[in-house]
């Protein structure tokens, strides 16, 4: 076996060339507001319906062919929604899917019940887009992305019960962080024409894939979730032939193993049942969980030590930080997370703003308790949503003021409509505006009947009604 050095030959994974991005939509299922509210434990504002999308965009080869996803539409048909894109976590198989009601599809509804129109791609070689999926690999996980947002606007150009203005929203967990960070790059280098972002969410993503998280991964500490490396590897070995053309499974991966990666790849077990099988072989072998051990040993030190191995080269062309966002963007993370050092999001931060990006923080989720990967959903969720909520350019309401209280807001948010029915008149009657804060920042009196209030000066956000 040879390490032999290969120039990066360009892909170009642009989005799908025809005029038309959708292919089909079929409904799946709703979300009421209580049952939202009741599952999260908070209020929210909007009931959520789910569609299933089939959409066009490029394979790894660049050929068009049809990618599935699936969209979450807020309640509403007096509303116009920003639109955003959601990008899940690592899936165990095919159908461990959005588009399949699986797949973490459920924080794209929670994202979707505060005001969005919410995209969610499969990715490729996931749900009805065929073959193997090339797992973090930036350029197709963009171009999934962005084609399902081209096809959102054609759904909506088509259907008159939901609207969508022009704000763009990116967010994503996991392998959805390192996803979402790839697409607005993608968005702001080469498609700027026809989205901006209005702002980014990125949560516990691995944006250091060739510096942090192979030191996280193949160093001497345990790492429960060492699968991931072979998803890795046979998705690279898909979209880059070429670079590693001298390599096969069986020159990276330790004979006991081989069969287990390529069972994997043929579908015929799922990425958590190979999980279960690489920690019990390891355990039995070497009495601890450590994913260096699964790869031959040369490989190893080519990955560790040598920036012009081939594998090297192919982890640094999937980074995702070395741009500079203009729109403002979050890189949240958890300092316990034991799937995705939270290291990435301090290099990234680093990186991006010596970059020249306008507004970026990382920000620790985990404030108070030490939180997991899993324990980091919530939390970072949360705080992308409140984030998200400084820029988003309608105006909702966490409760109803009265049973009816038939509140409207214009669609420019420069007048604040209210009709009190007389029934539910009381002189003391005051409309209060509250940020998420709790900061009160406008107060009147109102009376019977319809009333107008100036809202010009209050920025656009997301704000409670009392």
């Amino acid at each position: 076996m040879r390490f032999i050095y290969t120039a990066l030959i360009p892909l170009l994974f642009v989005v799908s060339a025809t005029s038309q991005n959708l292919e089909s939509v079929t409904y799946l299922e709703s979300f009421q507001k209580d049952e939202i509210s009741s599952m999260i434990g908070l209020s929210v504002n909007y009931g959520v319906d789910l569609y299933k999308v089939r959409y066009y965009t490029p394979d790894i080869n660049g050929d068009e062919h049809v990618a599935s996803g699936l969209i979450c539409i807020p309640q509403s048909q007096s509303r116009s929604f920003p639109l955003a894109c959601y990008q899940h976590g690592t899936v165990g198989s095919r159908d461990d899917v959005p588009s399949n009601l699986q797949g973490g599809y459920l924080l794209a509804v929670i994202f979707a019940s505060y005001g969005y129109v919410i995209t969610t791609p499969d990715y490729l070689g996931l749900g009805d887009s065929p073959g193997i999926h090339p797992y973090v690999h930036a350029a197709t996980e963009a171009s999934a992305a962005i084609d399902l947002l081209y096809a959102a606007r054609e759904l909506d150009a088509q259907d008159d019960t939901f609207s969508m203005n022009d704000q763009l929203f990116i967010t994503g967990y996991s392998q959805g962080g390192h996803a979402s960070m790839a697409a607005h790059q993608e968005i702001q280098t080469n498609y700027s024409q026809d989205f901006t972002v209005t702002a980014a969410a990125n949560m516990s993503g691995p944006y250091s894939l060739s510096e942090k998280m192979m030191d996280f991964t193949l160093g001497d500490n345990e790492y429960l979730t060492p699968s991931f490396i072979a998803a890795a590897m046979l998705g690279f070995k898909e979209v880059y032939p070429e670079i590693l053309q001298d390599y096969e499974i069986e020159d990276i991966f330790q004979a006991q193993y081989v069969g287990d990666v390529l069972a994997y790849g043929n579908e015929e077990i799922t990425l958590w049942e190979l999980n279960d099988r690489f920690i019990e072989g390891l355990i039995s072998e070497h009495g601890v969980v450590r994913p260096r051990d699964l790869l031959i040993e040369e490989v190893v030190d080519a990955i560790l030590n040598d920036p012009m191995s081939p594998f090297s080269v192919v982890l640094q062309d999937n980074d995702t930080y070395n741009w500079a966002p203009e729109a403002p963007t979050r890189l949240y993370y958890c300092e316990a997370d034991d799937v995705v050092n939270f290291d990435n999001a301090i290099l990234a931060e680093a990186e991006m703003n010596a970059n020249g990006a306008s507004d970026l923080l990382a920000v620790k989720s985990d404030v108070f308790t030490p939180q997991d990967h899993s324990g980091c959903v919530l939390p970072a969720s949360f705080s992308g949503i409140l984030f998200f909520g400084a820029y988003q350019n309608i105006l909702t309401s966490t409760e109803n003021i009265f049973d009816d209280p038939n509140l409207t807001i214009n669609n420019n948010n420069q007048i604040l409509l209210i009709n009190i029915p007389p029934a539910k008149y009381r002189s003391d009657n005051k409309l209060l505006l509250h940020d998420m804060s709790g900061r009160t920042i406008f107060e009147t009196n109102t009376d019977s009947g319809m009333t107008y209030h100036d809202i010009a000066d209050i920025p656009g956000g997301m704000y409670i009604i009392n």
